[in-house]
């Protein structure tokens, strides 16, 4: 019984010390890719709809991001290719774009990270927006992200909330019948892959 209990000492103590050897330091390019959940910001409502249809709301995302370190801070701009999507009662919204966060973390415990920052997005392709809004500034959107992450060697994962600061007047009439305002919010889970660098 003693032996097990300093085996798993010891076991716990090597892990513990490895840590800093296997978590993500130093700058590099890399890739990402993941899920992201569109709401309404009715999160109790929202949770109903999930029940009943998992993945009605769910889109996807992939990108290149930099990751530039100064000791446990960090700069991490993104590119990110972004499709979205909703349901309604009488059909899908859905989005296509681009986004370019610029996101500033810090490290905590060597492997968990917390970030948050500026994002941009400019829509693509869409069936909600009304048609006079070709216009490149009423297509780029402003926003803000922050989350939280783990990242061990070049592999990282992490789970953020995206949301704009204005809100979007759409126009549903092919889905809805009406228009109506809405303040564009995400959960986003994505998985990184740094491919150049220390």
């Amino acid at each position: 019984m003693k032996k097990s209990k300093i085996s798993i000492i010891a076991f716990i103590s090597l892990f513990v010390f490895s840590i800093p050897g296997f978590s993500q330091q130093g700058s590099g390019l890399g890739l990402k890719f993941g899920t992201n959940y569109n709401t309404s910001g009715k999160y109790f409502r929202d949770l109903g709809k999930v029940w009943e249809d998992p993945l009605g709301n769910v889109g996807y995302h992939a990108g290149l991001f930099y990751t530039m370190n100064s000791y446990d801070i960090y700069l991490r701009p993104e590119l990110v290719y972004t499709e979205t999507r909703f349901q309604t009662l009488n059909g899908e919204a859905f989005s296509k774009r681009i986004d370019v966060p610029v996101l500033v973390g810090i490290r905590l415990f060597q492997v968990l990270t917390a970030f948050g920052g500026p994002s941009a997005h400019y829509t693509l392709k869409d069936n909600f927006l009304p048609s006079q809004v070709d216009e490149f500034n009423k297509r780029l959107r402003l926003g803000y992200q922050f989350g939280l992450g783990v990242a061990i060697g070049p592999l990282g994962l992490d789970l953020r909330y995206e949301r704009e600061f204005n809100d979007q007047k759409i126009n549903l009439e092919r889905i809805l019948g009406q228009d109506r305002s809405f303040r564009s919010q995400q959960i986003v889970l994505a998985v990184s892959l740094r491919i150049f660098g220390p």
